[in-house]
């Protein structure tokens, strides 16, 4: 989701009215929602049931480019908050153009909502009703309720006169648009060129009039290959690459000239950095089961070799032995920073330990202590389960939460303090002038009322532990996902990010529904920069009381420009016996591994962990793993495109001479087939369907077992029921195929997907 577009000073907030609702109870009136009393239980607009539809339709002063919308809530979470809903807008009270589809995360901070306000080819929104619709709450079966709702946009009215003529103008473009489709394809040819002369309306890129033109007019398929070999090359059908499915590969990291053997032992808790430039990645610390490690490692990634740089650290000036630290480094300068480590304040005797704050110089081989005490400096206290970044571009890293280990809660005696535990806020480090500052503090502790409810004191970024913390250089931006607060208070905003050169804050909406990566102290986070995406990895829980923590290992990928999520790899196997006979293809469950990204080779990397056996609570690992995300090629791409033609091709064939055609599916189809991947031979066997002549079905089935296919079948052989003119049956499998073709291009160069006979209500 983009930001608010609060830089333009035409942008304000837009007043509006109730202009109908579907119903409401007693005393919860729709108009509740146009004041923001966030104490007032009653000051919400609830429907009477849950039946839909239920629906509040609000009037616009003036007619609006509406470009977000704000929610407010009860300042406790509520089980009638909406965890799903849609927003409608339009200039009519009955006009349903979808604005958003999204839901509000349970708890009492205001939430904004990015509108959609835009058309495909950038016309604006014009917008007099916005309807809104709830889909789901939070509690099962509890009515809707809206507790105050806020909209911002524009409405200039020399700027929205404008927009609603091309708004009109654009509406009428799309109507002549789909005339045109349905004139083409229904053989009004005289009709289609009359009209795309006359309105002068462009029904698609000419690049695939020219595609029709070669297979539906002409029938030319193997023109048609080369065409869409061209698209690939210039272009085209880049977007639709990028939003395929992935297939990760795991793969153990093999160690190529390490006659000694020498790596790092068996760990969890360590923390790992790496530079993609010189293709090395470093390894700090951890916790072996029995003790603190201070020993420093590096893996080459060309020649495949670790190299024990150091095996105490603090020997040479560097950090204490230390686990659940944080470490990230400035490949510009070529340095190192540790900052945090876990302490056990219960057990220690004397002053509480210090957050001292270190930078090793790769260069040169050397460790300073940049500061004893960064609390003193103005930075965060002593922490663990921290997240720190790097931003090269200005020199500063960037600090959020974790759990304060010297803070009154955890050493009081206190037990329920010892459970609610401090967290620490958000800071920043200039390196060039060794200050710091603190962004935002944490001001989410508790507030206890006299009928001991438990609430807090809101605040946009929550802090919390356990979470993934990634910097995205280009956007200028801080993605924080995931992490704890203590059980006592509600949950804390699943994703958000921070902008780096404005301060604004902005969570991000997760899917109403299971498609989402679990949220817990386990996951790994990394980022693309370059593909403008952001990488899950979450294993085994440490929480074994939530539910949703049961999901063990998963890989998520989220298109930060299409705020979309994927699952590209799951296995919820918690079978022992199992994973020991998987531990060279794939890594087991475990937490407090660390996981880097090779930006440069677009290549994970795995290291230890513990993999939380009952029965063996000091063990650690020290298995090394690759993971790889296998896209689509060009190569892979063209293939699936002339496997598309040749398709068409065949049944066009089959129609005139079934010998030709199995001759043809022989050389020039099975040509194209991977016989070794069961879902493309089980597909190419659907053409050849039914057995009307057993003799011959049972040759060709020889003949299609000696060639590997699947599953044969005898469409070649079968009557295919067609009554009607020759002629149109191969019109319709030619448009057929062209539309098929066009899915790999974007939107803006098709025709419109609707038909228009679609449009007509009986």
């Amino acid at each position: 989701m983009d930001e608010p577009s609060t830089s333009s000073n035409l942008c304000k907030k837009l007043s509006y009215s109730i202009h109908s609702y579907s119903s409401f109870l007693p005393t919860y009136a729709p108009e509740n929602i146009l004041q923001d009393n966030q104490k007032d239980q009653s000051s919400r607009w609830s429907s009477i049931s849950n039946s839909p539809p239920q629906y509040l339709i609000l009037k616009l002063q003036n007619t609006s480019i509406v470009k977000y919308i704000k929610f407010g809530k009860y300042e406790r979470p509520h089980v009638c908050n909406l965890k799903r809903f849609k927003v409608y807008g339009g200039l009519e009270d009955d006009t349903k153009i979808e604005l958003l589809y999204s839901g509000l995360s349970n708890n009492s901070e205001i939430e904004t909502f990015n509108l959609r306000h835009t058309l495909d080819n950038s016309t604006m929104i014009p917008v007099r009703y916005i309807r809104l619709e709830p889909l789901e709450s939070w509690g099962s079966n509890f009515n809707y309720s809206l507790w105050y709702v806020e909209l911002h946009g524009i409405d200039d009215s020399h700027i929205i006169s404008n927009e609603i003529s091309r708004f009109y103008q654009f509406r009428e473009d799309t109507l002549i648009r789909l005339c045109l489709k349905h004139f083409r394809q229904n053989h009004y040819d005289q009709l289609a060129n009359v009209l795309l002369h006359s309105s002068h309306v462009t029904l698609e890129h000419p690049f695939l009039s020219q595609l029709y033109d070669t297979i539906v007019t002409h029938g030319n398929y193997e023109m048609a290959e080369i065409l869409m070999d061209q698209a690939i090359n210039d272009g085209f059908l880049e977007g639709f690459m990028k939003s395929q499915s992935f297939k990760p590969v795991w793969s153990l990291v093999k160690e190529h000239g390490n006659t000694s053997k020498k790596k790092p032992c068996m760990r969890g808790g360590h923390q790992m950095c790496i530079d993609s430039a010189a293709g090395i990645i470093y390894l700090l610390g951890g916790w072996d089961g029995q003790k603190d490690l201070s020993d420093l490692w590096c893996f080459t990634i060309a020649t495949g070799t670790w190299r024990c740089i150091s095996v105490n650290v603090e020997e040479h000036g560097g950090p204490s032995p230390r686990s659940c630290h944080k470490i990230c480094i400035d490949m510009e300068r070529r340095q190192i920073f540790v900052l945090g480590r876990f302490y056990e304040v219960q057990s220690y005797i004397g002053d509480y330990p210090q957050s001292d704050f270190y930078v090793y110089d790769i260069e040169q081989n050397q460790w300073t202590l940049i500061c004893a005490d960064t609390s003193i400096m103005g930075g965060p206290k002593l922490i663990f389960d921290h997240q720190l970044v790097m931003d090269s571009i200005s020199s500063t890293i960037y600090v959020f939460g974790g759990r304060v280990v010297a803070s009154s809660s955890r050493c009081g005696a206190n037990e329920s303090h010892k459970q609610n535990p401090d967290f620490s806020g958000f800071y920043k480090y200039h390196v060039p002038t060794n200050t710091w500052t603190c962004i935002l503090p944490d001001t989410y502790h508790e507030i206890k009322y006299l009928d001991g409810v438990v609430t807090h004191n809101p605040q946009s970024v929550a802090s919390r532990g356990g979470h993934s913390l990634l910097l995205h250089s280009k956007l200028r931006r801080i993605y924080i996902f995931g992490g704890q607060r203590q059980r006592m208070v509600q949950r804390c905003p699943e994703f958000l990010w921070y902008d780096i050169e404005t301060g604004i804050t902005q969570s991000m909406p997760m899917p109403a529904t299971v498609d989402k990566p679990p949220v817990g102290y386990t996951q790994r986070a990394t980022i693309d920069t370059d593909n403008d995406e952001i990488y899950i990895l979450s294993s085994l829980s440490k929480d074994k009381d939530r539910k949703e923590d049961k999901v063990q290992n998963a890989f998520w990928v989220y298109f930060i420009k299409q705020n979309k999520w994927i699952c590209i790899y799951k296995n919820h196997n918690s079978d022992e016996q199992y994973w020991n006979r998987m531990q060279h293809i794939e890594p087991c469950p475990r937490f407090a591994y660390q996981l880097v990204y090779d930006q440069k080779n677009k290549v994970h990397y795995l290291f230890g962990g513990n993999p939380g056996k009952a029965d063996a609570q000091n063990l650690r690992l020290d298995d090394f793993w690759e993971l790889k995300v296998h896209r689509c090629t060009n190569t892979e791409l063209s293939i699936q495109c002339k496997l598309l033609i040749r398709k068409s091709k065949f049944q066009e064939i089959k129609k005139k001479d079934k010998v030709a055609a199995m001759q043809f599916l022989q050389t020039s189809v099975s040509e194209l087939i991977n016989h070794s991947d069961m879902e493309q031979t089980r597909e190419v066997s659907k053409l050849i369907a039914n057995k009307s002549s057993k003799i011959e079905y049972i040759k060709f089935s020889l003949f299609l077992s000696y060639q590997n296919f699947q599953e044969t079948a005898a469409l070649l052989f079968k009557d295919d029921n067609q009554s009607g003119d020759f002629n149109d049956q191969i019109h319709k499998w030619r448009c057929n195929l062209f539309d098929k073709l066009c899915n790999f291009f974007p939107k803006s160069m098709v025709q419109p997907q609707e038909n228009l006979v679609d449009l007509i209500s009986l």
